[in-house]
């Protein structure tokens, strides 16, 4: 008579899979020791799938998938040398075009192979069979993570690296504001440039865009406006066009410059813009070009490309350096066969990482069997350009797990510090982790596994300390000591509803967290978002941080709980203030209202100076409105937001209208 784990193993069979032969009951007994049952979650987390059931439910069943399904995983990730999830990869320079192309063709059949089901590589031989590894050059020790809060006349965008600074979609100098439009009645986005002058503001120009292009975000270095499209001409390609704005009222293009690829992301330093694509190669032929307005397109250079040791299919990450002040002029470019999805960049290095999911051939072995909560398999691919004149390409690694956002990462005395979650794979649960890369993204140190079932919402790094805000039911900051990078540890921790999406730090022993206030629904038991949550922490002690001071904003959503850059800072006044709007509480209160609020921080409490609502930004039954972003220009902080006008109350029109608005108030 056959057991479960026969039946079992017959199953695999009928569907073409067949289990290794040293799987048994007792080696599955043996891999359920300790595990504990895996819990029905009340929130959807991004890593987590469900899958449903039709038929037998065993024990041995999600034991001998997970077994497969994590070999399946790692089949891919040994393509060539094999390699640790968590630990260097090797980056590697063509010599030759067909070399290129077979590794595209490679990567291709890779791809086809997962998307129609097969369980093991099948890879054309490796991929990496040819070229020369490349060594990191060594590092110099990076810059203290900061921002730019702009001088007592005006802010500057909020950035990540003080000296580096990020696109964005308003911007604001001594004299004026640049906001980028969005599009309304089939008209094109605009970047408006406004003369910032209280009740007497007013629009003086506007840069629209041009044939097929997308504005995404901009630059203002000076007097050169810099504009960040998509374009399709015959791919879809990122373009930096440069504008001359010393006469405000009548901007000229001098330039543009263009890279096969979808816009990533992009910094500049100085007058030399860093721009990031993400290029999808189609056919074997398919290989990224750049070109200068009204040029003949020219192909990267073979000596200019290069490939991750086990690139996901067959996408290419585009580097380039353009130096704005001369028109748009391309000073170097560099393309890796890999992924790029965003970017972190202190003034040496720039690191282009990609998350990389392995869900498929996990669902197929294991859906038909079992009911419960599976893990999905995800690593971060990190590449690493060194900023010099030729734009080097040093290194590349995969680091088990995905990061939250580009704060997650972090140099710093040359190492790189990257905070990830992942899935305990025995377990299925979240998981956290904080891993530190030498200068050539070697691991040298981890600390793994930190708050079960909770993921990360927030990281922030000040000198040798890490501050990690993770969430489930509460917000829980981790203090993180990395003076000894081989040794990373956790030193203390303090949880409190609700999370925070930013940390900023105010001074050694302070810091600032905004995000989300959480509250339980008590006809669902259920915890929602509602509103904006402000808090402060005291880490003068770092083994028993604490909480200083909170303020919740219930009915509100800002900007800036998604947005870092919506944060306006004014270092002069030591204040900080954010957009906001309410809709009201959604059960007896609907007022419907738009401003922003302005806040203080002293001795760690959270002083509100204002809380402004505009009379410009107000919802009714005719539309709505709403403050996205602010500046400050001198003593006044000026409103930036859009406002509709619904089709059915606007009289011969079947359209909404849809329209950029803006307003001003003095500051306190």
């Amino acid at each position: 008579m056959k057991n479960d784990f026969d039946t079992v193993k017959d199953r695999f069979a009928s569907d073409g899979v067949n289990a290794p032969d040293d799987i048994n009951e007792d080696m599955v007994l043996g891999q359920l020791e300790g595990v504990e049952p895996v819990k029905v979650k009340k929130k959807k987390t991004g890593m987590v799938l469900g899958i449903t059931s039709a038929a037998v439910a065993s024990v041995a069943v999600i034991t001998v998938g997970a077994f497969l399904a994590t070999n399946i995983f790692f089949s891919r990730v040994q393509v060539g040398t094999p390699v640790s999830v968590s630990g260097t990869a090797k980056l590697m320079q063509f010599n030759t075009r067909d070399e290129v192309k077979k590794a595209v063709g490679n990567a291709k059949k890779f791809q086809n192979n997962i998307n129609s089901g097969e369980r093991y590589n099948a890879l054309d031989g490796d991929v990496l069979e040819y070229g020369e590894r490349v060594f990191s050059a060594g590092s110099a020790n990076g810059s203290a993570s900061g921002s730019s809060g702009g001088s007592s006349s005006h802010n500057s965008t909020y950035v990540q690296h003080t000296g580096v600074d990020e696109a964005d979609n308003v911007k604001t100098d001594s004299e004026y504001i640049y906001y980028l439009a969005p599009t309304s009645n089939g008209m094109k986005h605009q970047i408006q440039i406004y003369r910032a002058a209280q009740k007497d503001t007013e629009m003086i120009s506007a840069v629209t865009e041009l044939n097929d292009s997308n504005f995404r975000e901009f630059y203002v270095n000076g007097d050169r406006l810099v504009v960040l499209s998509e374009v399709y001409y015959s791919d879809s390609s990122t373009e930096a066009s440069v504008y001359d704005i010393s006469d405000r009222s009548k901007p000229k293009l001098l330039d543009s410059f263009c890279q096969s690829g979808n816009y990533v992301s992009s910094r500049m330093i100085g007058d030399t813009l860093y721009l990031v694509s993400d290029y999808y190669a189609y056919n074997d032929d398919d290989l990224p070009e750049t070109r200068n307005k009204n040029a003949t397109p020219d192909e990267v250079p073979v000596n200019c490309t290069y490939s991750v040791e086990t690139p996901a299919d067959s996408r290419f990450l585009v580097v380039s350096s353009v130096d704005t002040q001369n028109g748009a002029k391309a000073l170097s470019t560099k393309s890796i066969l890999g992924s790029a999805d965003d970017v972190y960049c202190n003034q040496d290095y720039l690191y282009v990482n990609a998350t990389e999911y392995e869900t498929q051939d996990y669902n197929r072995v294991i859906n038909s069997f079992a009911s419960y909560y599976t893990p999905t398999n995800v690593r971060t691919q990190i590449v690493k350009f060194s900023l010099n004149d030729n734009l080097d390409a040093v290194a590349s690694c995969y680091v088990k797990g995905e990061i939250n956002n580009q704060y997650s990462l972090d140099e710093y005395n040359g190492n790189l510090r990257v905070a990830t979650t992942s899935i305990n794979e025995k377990n299925s649960f979240e998981v956290n982790n904080l891993y530190v890369l030498d200068p050539e993204l070697n691991q040298i140190g981890a600390v793994e596994g930190f708050a079960k079932d909770e993921s990360i919402k927030a990281v922030r790094y000040m000198g040798d300390t890490a501050y990690v805000i993770t969430y489930e039911e509460t917000d829980p900051l981790f203090v993180i000591d990395l003076s000894t990078p081989s040794d990373p540890q956790i030193l203390g921790e303090v949880k409190i509803s609700g999370f925070s999406t930013m940390l900023v730090p105010i001074d050694e022993n302070t810091v600032l967290g905004i995000g989300y206030n959480t509250d339980n629904v008590y006809y669902t038991n259920m915890e929602v978002q509602d509103g904006i949550k402000i808090v402060t922490f005291d880490v003068s002690d770092k083994t028993n941080p604490k909480v200083l001071d909170t303020k919740v904003f219930k009915g509100y959503y800002s900007e800036v709980q998604n947005n870092p850059k919506a944060l306006l800072v004014n270092t002069e006044r030591n204040d900080f203030t954010i957009p906001f709007s309410c809709y009201g509480d959604g059960y007896s209160n609907y007022d419907s209202y738009s401003g922003v609020i302005n806040f203080r921080i002293s001795d760690g409490k959270i002083d509100i100076v204002d809380e402004y609502r505009s009379d410009v930004f107000v919802s009714s039954e005719n539309g709505s409105a709403e403050v996205s972003r602010c500046v400050y220009v001198g003593n006044t902080i000026y409103m930036l937001g859009n406002v509709w006008e619904y089709d059915y109350y606007i009289k011969n029109n079947t359209d909404d209208v849809y329209r950029t608005s803006i307003d001003w108030v003095d500051y306190k």
